[in-house]
């Protein structure tokens, strides 16, 4: 099947008008973003699997791989929805006419919401998922055949949007409180930033959602909802990930030694098992780390902390 589909694509055309309505078929702009999005998925999942394969690493075991690749294919998952719900894909005559599969499931789990506490979170989200599924398609999420589109009913929407609002509003309370955790494992900037990105995708999406609620038949909406979505659902993952992923891959034992000191300076190291010094270590221009007293014979996750002189170095399997 080539994209677009011509005969489908005119006889959308034709089913809006017939209905007093302007549809933008879709076009090379839709496969563009397709590709271009799908490409971004890509390059997150090498990230992920670059993530698992060096999880040892302290700096990045620190972040929680598990969790993050967890975050990741719920990513994947929200990709297939957006596409679908935004209207970006044919639908009919694929696994994506079933709307309330994908188009529901994958609204409320995006990207940082993922953080919250998950138990608590998902257990609310799987029994509305339940009442959802029990109800008829008119009254939840269904596959309008001669738009080819899945259309959300209003109600379900508002309480959709009420959910992620909230969600928000408590993930910035939460953020706020803890701004002045030990710094070695502060992400605040990284998540106020992602939330500043969030906040407005989510309100630019609140804007097109309910200003435009046939946002799917016009082109130019379709994709900035795309756009932001994917924007929002990344920041996060980035925000957290990007400073130890690029840190491993070309400065790793140098960043390991920086983020141990940080350790030390907050008195964390009993968290990995490091030992504890009663003088402070200072950083020279070449390093390793130095201290003004020998330090005994230790372990990092398994590995041996070796000292020699007034040098100590760092190093992990």
């Amino acid at each position: 099947m080539t994209f677009p589909n011509t005969e489908i694509e005119n006889q959308r055309v034709l089913a809006a008008e017939s209905v007093g309505m302007k549809l933008d078929p879709r076009n090379n702009a839709d496969l563009v973003i397709v590709i271009l999005l799908s490409c971004i998925y890509g390059i997150n999942l090498c990230a992920t699997l670059f993530a698992l394969f060096n999880r040892k690493y302290p700096p990045l075991r620190s972040k929680g791989p598990l969790l993050m690749t967890a975050m990741y294919i719920s990513s994947v998952f929200w990709f297939i929805g957006d596409l679908q719900v935004d209207g970006h894909v044919t639908l009919v005559g694929s696994v994506l006419t079933d709307c309330r599969g994908f188009g529901f499931w994958n609204l409320p789990g995006r990207g940082w919401r993922f953080f919250l506490p998950i138990g608590i979170y998902f257990m609310c989200l799987l029994i509305i998922g339940i009442v959802v599924s029990a109800l008829k398609p008119s009254k939840s999420v269904q596959y309008v055949p001669g738009l080819d589109l899945c259309n959300m009913d209003k109600p379900l929407k508002v309480t959709m949007f009420v959910i992620l609002w909230v969600t928000d509003a408590f993930t910035c309370f939460v953020t706020w409180k803890v701004r002045n955790i030990r710094s070695s494992f502060n992400e605040v900037r990284e998540v106020f930033f992602s939330l500043f990105i969030m906040i407005t995708a989510l309100t630019i999406n609140t804007g097109i959602q309910f200003a435009h609620p046939q946002y799917p038949l016009n082109r130019t909406y379709r994709i900035i909802s795309t756009i932001f979505d994917t924007a929002a659902v990344n920041a996060i993952w980035w925000g957290i990930m990007a400073k130890p992923l690029f840190s491993c891959l070309f400065r790793r034992q140098k960043y390991l030694q920086e983020w141990t000191a940080k350790l030390y300076e907050d008195d964390l190291q009993k968290e990995y098992e490091m030992p504890r010094y009663q003088n402070r270590y200072v950083e020279d221009d070449s390093y390793p780390l130095e201290t003004s007293k020998q330090a005994p014979n230790s372990s990092l996750h398994g590995a041996d902390n070796q000292s020699s002189g007034s040098r100590l170095s760092f190093r992990y399997d």
